[in-house]
């Protein structure tokens, strides 16, 4: 598991970033960490897992059935989420489809999945110190039209404030291997216009890669984060297939990673 130093550093805050290691999965491309239904495991081996994790984060604590995960669609779509909504997605059928969650409640473990596509996890506070903490599914389409905000939005909303605001960018593939096509520039451009996708689709040996945890940074500077504000990891899933589920390296026969938080 991978934690924060910003994120670890926040007093009641538990959080984690799964890798493909540590689990019970024994299927080739889903061993041995895999979170997600659907992907071959079986449902109860893919909760056991999701306990294994939730373990981890929480000190032993919590299982799966204090967690909260949905289906998720590349949208800007993030869920408040309360103690009723514990377990959905888990040992409940899942939720409304979504690409994040939010909460001010103790014990509740959001989780969002990844298999290349950037998580971010978010911490932060209000005035009189009570936590904030959500979690997002960063996509491409997802980025690009500023679900990271949001959430920077929604924390806000939620009375957090925003020089509290403390968020880890977790691994995800990176411009060193995330190739992408014409149509992917044309969409950037038209989400964030021409500047914001020369910034982050570079062109080497006559092929365009995409910096998509780049793009969330400045996102995030937009929203009013600074630097300092932000864990950015620097590993790449599809440079590393095997520590990390990689739909782009896996050609997706792959299983999924899960980045989790909550507080005591």
């Amino acid at each position: 598991m991978l934690t924060s130093t910003l994120l670890a550093a926040e007093p009641r805050i538990m959080h984690g970033f799964s890798t493909r290691e540590g689990g019970i999965s024994t299927l080739p491309h889903t061993a041995s960490m895999n979170v997600a239904k659907g992907r071959g495991d079986p449902d109860e081996t893919v909760v056991a897992n999701i306990t294994l994790f939730a373990r981890r984060v929480s000190g032993g604590a919590l299982d799966a059935a204090a967690v909260v995960c949905a289906s998720q669609i590349h949208s800007t779509k993030i869920r408040r989420v309360t103690a009723a909504d514990c377990g959905t997605g888990t040992v409940l059928p899942t939720g409304k489809d979504c690409d994040g969650f939010i909460t001010d409640e103790p014990n509740i473990l959001l989780m969002v999945r990844v298999a290349d596509c950037t998580p971010i996890l978010f911490s932060a506070r209000r005035a009189d110190g009570s936590p904030i903490v959500c979690a997002v599914h960063a996509g491409w389409r997802g980025t690009v039209a500023g679900i990271a905000a949001g959430a920077v939005r929604l924390i806000e909303e939620t009375g957090g404030e925003l020089s509290t605001v403390r968020c880890a960018i977790g691994q995800a593939i990176r411009d060193c291997c995330y190739e992408v096509k014409e149509d992917f520039r044309d969409a950037v451009i038209a989400a964030r216009g021409a500047a914001f996708a020369d910034a982050y689709i570079h062109v080497r040996d006559g092929k365009m890669f995409a910096d998509v945890p780049g793009m969330n940074v400045s996102i995030l500077r937009e929203a009013g984060l600074t630097d300092a504000q932000m864990d950015v990891f620097p590993h790449c899933t599809a440079c590393n297939p095997e520590r990390f589920h990689s739909h782009r390296a896996s050609r997706g026969i792959r299983g999924a990673m899960g980045a989790m938080i909550g507080f005591r």
